[in-house]
């Protein structure tokens, strides 16, 4: 009986260990899996992040090279560039053109008058090339009068006035050339010098064979 009776408590008091200890264990197997799953979260998390940012470098390289691409970041030449601080008269400027003729021509000057039927008939052609466009430096007193003096003739070129140009030290233009009434310079828009003369049967000349000029050139 005492025997039966040790055994019967033995047998108890082991039971009650195991169900004491079954709670404790499925906690501690609850706890490591969350701790997985909380692990796992954080991996994806990581490599989700990482994805992320390539996509964003990759984005930013592709911004910047479309911006080194793009015609509104580019340098604009020279001359174009330094026609905005002038005021231009009579048209607006072809900003597009890869040559640039730069006329010295006033109204009280009678060997300008000469030169300026044949600029009339030439500018035509200029026009429709679209390559190469004429500016008009002005001498008269006034821009009034510039104006004038080009609708007389019915040069719709843009111009800009002598004492502008004047007040740079003739620097503020690109291959403006040894200034005179009249005379003229033929340049790149990068503003590189291709002829420059000065005189009314030299002007015409120039005028006459800008083409060719330009072509040798």
């Amino acid at each position: 009986m005492r025997m039966r009776s040790f055994s019967c408590a033995f047998w108890l008091l082991f039971a009650g260990f195991c169900l004491l200890g079954m709670p404790t264990q499925a906690q501690e197997e609850v706890v490591a899996e969350e701790e997985a799953e909380v692990e796992a979260a954080k991996s994806e998390k990581k490599k989700k992040s990482k994805k992320k940012g390539k996509k964003k470098d990759s984005r930013k390289g592709t911004s910047a090279k479309d911006e080194a691409e793009s015609p509104a970041s580019a340098q604009e030449p020279a001359v174009v560039n330094a026609l905005k601080a002038f005021k231009v008269h009579n048209a607006k400027v072809n900003t597009r053109a890869d040559y640039y003729v730069y006329l010295y021509s006033a109204s009280w000057c009678g060997f300008c008058q000469q030169c300026m039927p044949v600029a009339v008939e030439q500018y035509k052609k200029m026009r429709t090339s679209r390559k190469v466009e004429l500016i008009v430096i002005g001498g008269d007193k006034s821009e009034k009068e510039a104006i004038r003096y080009l609708k007389s003739y019915k040069l719709k070129a843009p111009g800009i006035m002598f004492d502008a140009l004047k007040a740079t030290q003739f620097t503020g233009l690109p291959g403006c050339g040894f200034p005179g009434f009249p005379a003229i310079s033929v340049v790149t828009k990068d503003g590189r010098m291709l002829k420059n003369v000065i005189g009314a049967s030299q002007v015409k000349e120039v005028l006459n064979n800008w083409q060719q000029i330009i072509q040798e050139n």
